[in-house]
Order: structure tokens, then C-alpha cells, then sequence
């Protein structure tokens, strides 16, 4: 069983049991284990995602495998295709190694406001045009 959050704060205070925690090996989830997980919560299939969040059959075959890891922008299509909330989207982002989003930057801006009013992608596909920002299609800089 993992530990919990603040156990491991816990731990992290203490000389002697950080130092130990910090030598050993943590156990994180994948990425594609992660998205998995949310996936079957959802109860999305892959093929469902894969369209959904409108990314290539083979692409989106390798990042379930964990052979590739999505950009920002897929792994924002997919929180608004699954409907996530901003505080699962963030935890999506985190687990990616993706940056969070971020209120001051107005993309971003729009982006919360989407998650929050449970947008759909369409929906806030033409919030950003009607801005204008960058597209979630667009080639990311």
C-alpha cells in the first residue's frame, strides 16, 4: 500500500527517515499507467479517447503503451474531452510533466474557465479562436 501525503511529509521532517526515503526507489505511476487509471474510471475505452481527444490511432497506442509521452495541448484535450475537474486536469499535467495551468497567462485563463464551466473541446476550441489564442490543434512553441 502506497503511503499517504502527509505520512510522507511525516517522514521527509526527520533527519534519519528522510534520508532513508530519499535513498530508496519511490514508486510512482507511470504515465500511461496513470491515464489508464483515469480512463477506467471514466469508463473510456482507448478507442474512445483516442477519438475524443482527436490524437492518432498509432500515437495514441504508444502513449497508452508508455512508449510516448502527450504534449500539453493533448493532455488538455483529454481533460476536456473526460470532463475532468481543474484539480484532476492539474494532477494530469503534474504526471505528464507538463506545465500547470497558470490564471495570469490569458490561454491558460480561458482553459480554467473552460474546465470550470465543463466546456466541451468544440466549445473551447472557438473560446480560444473568439480570443484570439492558440488553438489546442496548433503546433505547440
Amino acid at each position: 500500500m502506497t503511503e499517504s501525503t502527509s505520512t510522507l511529509f511525516n517522514r521527509l521532517s526527520s533527519r534519519k527517515s528522510g534520508e532513508a526515503l530519499l535513498k530508496k526507489k519511490l514508486k510512482e505511476p507511470t504515465f500511461a499507467i496513470f491515464l489508464q487509471e483515469i480512463l477506467k474510471n471514466a469508463e473510456i475505452s482507448a478507442a474512445q479517447w483516442i477519438v475524443g481527444a482527436d490524437i492518432s490511432k498509432s500515437y495514441g497506442y504508444q502513449v497508452l503503451r508508455g512508449e510516448r509521452i502527450p504534449g500539453r495541448d493533448i493532455l488538455l484535450r483529454t481533460a476536456l474531452f473526460l470532463q475532468l475537474s481543474l484539480k484532476e486536469t492539474q494532477r494530469l499535467l503534474a504526471v505528464g510533466d507538463c506545465g500547470a495551468l497558470y490564471p495570469k497567462v490569458r490561454r491558460d485563463a480561458a482553459i480554467i474557465f473552460a474546465l470550470n464551466q465543463k466546456m466541451t473541446l468544440l466549445e473551447t476550441e472557438e473560446l480560444l479562436a473568439s480570443l484570439p489564442e492558440r488553438s489546442l490543434f496548433g503546433k505547440e512553441i
